[in-house]
């Protein structure tokens, strides 16, 4: 399916040893095996811009630009064979442009943000409560995917690659359970795989997403889209067995029997017209298959070839293999479901001034030249340090030099007469060093200086120290509207599954007698307030259709208010209308600047500027101070129920009373003195 056509001399398919390919014993119908030969076309277009050199890239190809920037980020050294005269050199390089990624990345996950979700009714009125119940699903969705753990290789594959790729999709996987019945015999059952299915955040390599043209920065105006995913045999059959049936000689066939490890296939038209081929991976794919899915959001089709194999629908396949993420959209005065691509993505640096570019400049790409240049010197310096150190001898009068003459602390024995020079060329290190020196510098004004990095040197002074602060400012500054972007796609990808699959109901089939619909109910845990809580968001079908009154609406909540416990609870209950839920516009917002502060650590500071302007004796006696004192004190520092630190009711009634007593302050202060004197 994604392997190249190699023919023989008589225009036959066959493999790498010249062997002649067998005919395929999967043989689908006509339709598909037109769809087949478009999307291998399709494929190949795709292929070949990924391998075609670029100017973007200095010249290379998308491949070669990110194998050599990986390597400049992993400090590569390799091995070479080199000749016993020149195996004295050295061979290392420095970690400088992996310790300058690395602070970056260091900054920027401390500006790790959930996407902040607003809502507007149809009315177009903001709806703040709508808006929190899906902020809340998505932050619980989120962390079910490891959203914190995969944002740092979001990140490090910004700083690395020529793009980051963040596929947002929602897999229901089954898998085979044994359960042990009465009489010790086990029963395999298929089971929903809690582990794979829901909603999943996937960081694409590079050379595993294909865009069918290079010139369309945003992904959904690409013509298409290709994914390729290598993911083992047992895998793709919780995902994709017993979904596929097509009629074989008058049976109905799962097609994931068709799909063996370790293969694939590939179309041929020709000479043997619209034929179907076999050839294999390497000994490393053995136990693995291939998945290929292609989408045309223009025509909203998407397919999927597993090995080679047609995963969708037998019957009418240009019409009946729609988008699997959809959006809701307001078209006219009716909400449709559109398709959307189902990746986000983002980068670095933009690359083309005009933005017409699909990839984006790395910051490995950026410090290339100076690591590069920074690396030579090293060398020349240690082999310098080399031959100054342990010098070369210059011998004349003796018939036979053995290279053992060059093992330090050697005892040559010397004929009479033989005069020896010890080699005194005097290699000039400070010229490497200063060079060394000067690629330091200009790595730093392009990514990042030592000092932001943690690394402290003598000497430095105020002005530098502002100097290097604004700088990293600057690069941070494009890193996070470049991250800030990357999250808000994430975010209304995000949204689409939620409402998409959590808004949609079952077939309730324990009431046979009148089937209905269940809807789902979450339990999730948040914060309010500093306080630990559990929301458990209810979406009930009966709301759909009810015109509610306020006094109604009322009614509902105080009732929900004291099932969840009443004052004091630590459970938020939230009745949704699923219906409209799903038709709420809602809006993904992402402050760069907010990024930028928490990656700087300067969010705090503002934190603590503020407090103490509102503690100032100035303004305290127009502040309420337990409000001040509970935002920025108690949310920020105490983690689970900061309520315990504060005074209870009748603590601070008390207090007031005793202050209103006469000569209270007096008894106080004797009481502190005698005290004292004890």
């Amino acid at each position: 399916m994604i392997s190249n056509i190699v023919t023989n001399d008589k225009g036959e398919p066959v493999d790498g040893n010249g062997k002649k390919l067998s005919v395929s014993t999967y043989n689908p119908s006509e339709e598909i095996k037109k769809l087949f030969a478009r999307v291998q076309t399709d494929y190949q277009m795709a292929w070949r811009l990924q391998h075609r050199t670029w100017d973007e890239f200095d010249g290379m190809s998308l491949l070669e630009r990110a194998k050599l920037d990986q390597q400049t980020f992993g400090a590569y050294v390799g091995v070479t064979q080199e000749p016993l005269s020149k195996q004295w050199r050295w061979k290392g390089r420095k970690n400088t442009a992996r310790n300058k990624v690395i602070g970056i990345l260091a900054h920027m996950i401390a500006g790790m943000l959930f996407p902040y979700c607003t809502a507007y009714n149809e009315d177009n009125e903001e709806d703040e409560a709508t808006a929190r119940v899906m902020r809340i699903l998505i932050e619980d969705h989120l962390k079910k995917a490891d959203y914190e753990i995969k944002f740092l290789y979001m990140v490090t594959s910004a700083l690395v690659n020529p793009a980051v790729h963040v596929e947002v999709e929602y897999v229901e996987a089954m898998q085979r359970i044994k359960e042990k019945m009465a009489d010790g015999t086990y029963k395999v059952l298929e089971a929903v795989d809690m582990l794979l299915s829901g909603i999943g955040l996937n960081l694409i390599p590079i050379d595993n997403i294909l865009p069918a043209d290079f010139y369309t920065n945003d992904v959904q105006r690409q013509p298409y889209m290709v994914r390729i995913r290598r993911i083992s045999y047992d895998e793709a059959r919780g995902i994709y067995a017993g979904k596929y049936f097509f009629d074989e000689d008058g049976k109905q066939v799962d097609q994931f029997d068709h799909v063996v490890a370790g293969m694939t296939r590939l179309f041929l038209a020709g000479q043997e017209h619209q034929t179907l081929y076999d050839i294999e991976w390497t000994e490393a794919d053995k136990n693995y298959v291939q998945v290929l899915t292609i989408q045309y959001r223009p025509e909203d089709l998407e397919v999927t070839f597993v090995a080679g194999v047609y995963m969708g629908e037998e019957k009418d396949v240009y019409n009946c293999n729609p988008f699997n993420h959809r959006r809701m959209s307001l078209i006219g005065n009716e909400w449709k479901s559109i398709p959307v691509y189902n990746i986000a993505k983002s980068g670095f640096e933009p690359l083309d001034p005009a933005g017409r570019f699909y990839y984006y400049k790395s910051a490995c790409f950026k410090e290339f030249w100076d690591d590069a240049a920074q690396n030579r010197m090293h060398q020349l310096a240690y082999d310098g340090t080399y031959l100054d150190v342990i010098k070369p001898l210059f011998m004349s009068g003796v018939a036979k030099v053995d290279q053992t003459v060059m093992v330090p602390g050697a005892t040559i024995g010397m004929p009479l007469g033989a005069t020896v020079t010890p080699y005194a060329l005097s290699p000039n290190l400070v010229a490497a060093m200063n060079m060394m020196r000067s690629e330091t510098e200009d790595m730093s004004e392009s990514t990042q200086d030592k000092q932001q990095g943690g690394v402290t040197e003598k000497g430095v002074t105020a002005t530098a120290a502002m100097k290097a602060e604004q700088n990293a400012r600057v690069i941070l500054g494009v890193l996070g509207v470049m991250t800030a972007d990357l999250i808000r796609q994430i975010g209304e990808l995000t949204v689409d599954c939620i409402i998409q699959h959590t808004t949609v109901g079952e077939i309730d089939a324990t009431i046979p007698e009148s089937l209905r619909m269940k809807f789902k109910t979450l339990m999730s845990k948040g914060k309010e307030g500093g306080n630990d809580v559990t929301h458990k968001i209810e979406f009930d079908d009966s709301l759909m259709g009810q015109a509610l009154s306020k006094e109604k609406a009322s009614e509902m909540e105080w009732d929900m208010f004291y099932k969840a416990g009443g004052l004091g609870s630590k459970q938020r209950h939230w009745r949704i209308n699923p219906y409209k839920f799903a038709r709420t516009q809602f809006g993904i917002l992402i402050d760069p600047e907010q990024i930028i502060s928490r990656s700087m650590g300067t969010d705090q500071l503002r934190k603590d500027r503020a407090f103490n302007l509102l503690a100032d004796p100035r303004v305290s006696p127009y502040i309420n101070m337990p409000e001040v004192i509970d935002e920025f004190i108690l949310k920020e520092f105490v983690s689970g129920n900061p309520d315990k630190f504060k005074k209870t009711p009748e603590q601070m009634q008390q207090e007031q009373q005793n202050q209103q007593q006469p000569g209270a302050n007096d008894m106080l202060q004797n009481v502190m003195g005698s005290n004292l004197q004890k």
